[in-house]
């Protein structure tokens, strides 16, 4: 796992790196997205395996949770400030009930159950809308 400071080094210069990665579901342009945003605050002392996280957590979150897209956001140092958070994951669905029905599956424990093999960082999730 990558310590805060090594992963500060290790990201992009000055600019925040994102990925975005689609379930191929297409919607309305004009209905708005529910989202689930799962953020990961930058904690000094803390372990973020970044490799990890993108070719294993994210792909099973995508699968157990039939999100339609998700977007995430790398934080990156700004000068020689740290940012505030080390990942953001932008879930997009499309409806309340479908993002209902993905966290209902019991297959989310196996979910939560992963995040303790990438991150000792306990994340803040909220849910929203995005047109």
């Amino acid at each position: 796992m990558l310590s805060r400071r090594d992963f500060g080094r290790g990201a992009a210069a000055s600019v925040a790196a994102a990925a975005v990665m689609s379930s191929g579901a297409a919607r309305a342009a004009s209905e708005p997205m529910v989202s689930l945003n799962v953020l990961y605050p930058n904690q000094k002392g803390a372990g973020f395996d970044l490799a990890y996280y993108r070719s294993t957590h994210i792909p099973l979150a995508m699968k157990v949770m039939g999100a339609a897209k998700v977007i995430l956001i790398e934080g990156v140092p700004m000068g020689n400030v740290e940012p505030a958070y080390v990942m953001i994951a932008h879930f997009q669905f499309a409806s309340p009930e479908a993002l209902q029905a993905g966290l209902a599956n019991p297959a989310m424990a196996d979910v939560r159950a992963d995040v303790a093999r990438f991150t000792d960082i306990k994340p803040t999730v909220m849910r929203g809308k995005s047109a």
